[in-house]
């Protein structure tokens, strides 16, 4: 069945898939921020209380922001573009953060409002909204229902501590110490 993935016995639809890896990719991207935030702020002159403080800032407003983003998606414009809009947010800030961490041109305020502003709001704007459009991609008459929703939340938070694990042991070593021959101390962040 060419709308499914994985073993045919299965049904798993194939938008399953594109979520679990959007997914993977967003706390791949919002871990590696949340374990260099900190760095990069005292490496442009940040206190140690003030870094951390901001870093435990981006942490809440990315979680008061679910409660927006399920909101948003309830009341105005439905789970799915609730999903493109916050989403489309995120990249926009992910980007902004990316081109204010650029060595020599460093600007703390882009990086900021990229982080703070746009990465926040897409980041808990999409949170309670992804994981039951996933669930909703499954017939409730499927005899396998259970398993195949069973399934795909395994592979969902497989994504979520894959993401994780990647950002923090490979990402974030990387923006803060570089890698030798490869990518220069200084180019990290970017």
């Amino acid at each position: 069945h060419s709308s499914t993935f994985l073993a045919p016995a299965m049904s798993i639809p194939i938008a399953t898939f594109f979520i679990v890896i959007v997914e993977f990719c967003e706390r791949l991207c919002y871990y590696t921020f949340s374990g260099t935030q900190k760095v990069w702020l005292q490496d442009q002159g940040y206190s140690n209380s003030q870094s951390s403080s901001l870093n435990l800032i981006f942490a809440m407003l990315s979680y008061i922001f679910c409660f927006f983003g399920g909101w948003l998606a309830s009341t105005r414009v439905g789970r799915f573009m609730t999903i493109a809009l916050l989403a489309t947010t995120y990249v926009v800030g992910t980007y902004m953060a990316a081109l204010a961490a650029v060595p020599g041109h460093a600007s703390v305020y882009l990086y900021l409002c990229g982080t703070m502003v746009l990465v926040t709001l897409g980041a808990g704007g999409i949170k309670p909204n992804v994981v039951t459009i996933g669930a909703d991609q499954f017939d409730k008459k499927d005899p396998d229902y259970e398993q195949n929703v069973k399934s795909f939340f395994q592979f969902f938070y497989l994504a979520i501590n894959l993401g994780s694990a990647i950002s923090h042991g490979v990402l974030s070593s990387t923006a803060v110490s570089g890698v030798p021959n490869l990518v220069p101390i200084e180019w990290g962040f970017f």
